[in-house]
């Protein structure tokens, strides 16, 4: 059987086996469910939004993070021993966890028609511009394509190497394909950092064609993360992602938490990471990750893949 290194190694993406405390998960749902109103009471006008010039800075932040409420909420994930065990495998005891946020997979619903038409077809439907100011401390979205979470890797703001980034992603109620499930293509971080939009294009079924800059190619599967409340995985940066909205019909809205971990940067030892990245044969280090935005955060392209389809 495989170490959960070497699975993060081999596909880039390890499942925890055991699911985080069931009560505690249900608990700090509950809690988050009751502290806000969950809605299409949480967008703007169009009047207040056209007062805007930007779209950048509208997502949470360290310190305006709705997750700030429930510190005491979260230490049941955060001091687990398998996740700390692993993280510490990979990256050093002294890890830092970057930044941790609530995601909201939001219902057609509750969209304006307005904010419909401006998110059609665009690469990533965040809607933290077309949410109030108070509200945004929570990344609210509606089909996310097919990214590596090192386009999220906060330049300036740390002096974490990029390259040792990982994602931990934990559904707090039942995810069904129903509820905007997590898509996956294992292998894919083999390519390293590559520019977004990537170059995917679906074969048939659940394989894709993925090809980097310098026109290698490979074969790979999407593989869809359905789970019980209190899944857990966690993968590398360069791992492919995505999310598909909500079905049209429903009404129901996803919430899950997501933490960027990174190792320290004092810490120069060698880590487990570093064993993981030697694996990798292209850039871990991007001066650019992605070309989908203007210089105000607005989408200047179109062309959603992972909704295409």
């Amino acid at each position: 059987m495989k170490t959960a290194v070497q699975e993060i190694m081999d596909n880039g993406i390890y499942h925890f086996e055991q699911l985080l405390d069931t009560n505690s998960i249900n608990k700090l749902y509950k809690k988050m469910l009751i502290s806000r109103n969950f809605s299409k009471s949480l967008f703007q006008s169009k009047d207040s939004y056209n007062q805007q010039t930007s779209h950048l800075k509208t997502n949470p932040s360290p310190s305006f993070n709705f997750l700030n409420e429930f510190k005491d909420d979260l230490k049941f994930i955060e001091e687990n021993n398998t996740i700390r065990d692993l993280v510490s495998d990979l990256l050093g005891e002294d890890y830092e966890i970057v930044i941790k946020k609530a995601v909201c997979g939001v219902p057609k619903s509750w969209l304006p028609n307005w904010v419909q038409s401006k998110i059609d077809g665009v690469n990533v439907a965040n809607l933290g511009p077309y949410i109030k100011k108070e509200y945004r401390d929570i990344t609210y979205f509606r089909g996310i394509d097919f990214h590596q979470d090192i386009i999220d890797w906060p330049k300036g703001e740390t002096e974490l190497d990029p390259s040792t980034f990982l994602t931990l992603y934990v559904y707090i109620h039942d995810v069904t394909h129903r509820d905007s499930p997590l898509h996956v293509i294992p292998k894919s971080h083999k390519f390293g950092a590559t520019l977004f939009p990537h170059n995917l294009k679906k074969i048939k079924g659940n394989l894709w064609n993925y090809e980097n800059e310098d026109g290698k190619k490979m074969q790979c599967e999407d593989t869809i993360l359905t789970g019980k409340a209190g899944y857990a995985a966690i993968w590398h940066n360069c791992t492919l992602h995505g999310t598909q909205p909500t079905e049209d019909e429903s009404d129901d809205f996803r919430i899950s938490l997501r933490y960027l971990i990174g190792k320290s940067k004092i810490n120069k030892k060698k880590t487990k990471i570093n064993d993981v990245n030697s694996s990798i044969e292209g850039n871990l280090k991007p001066l650019k990750t992605r070309e989908d935005l203007n210089s105000l955060g607005k989408a200047k392209i179109k062309g959603n893949i992972i909704n295409k389809y």
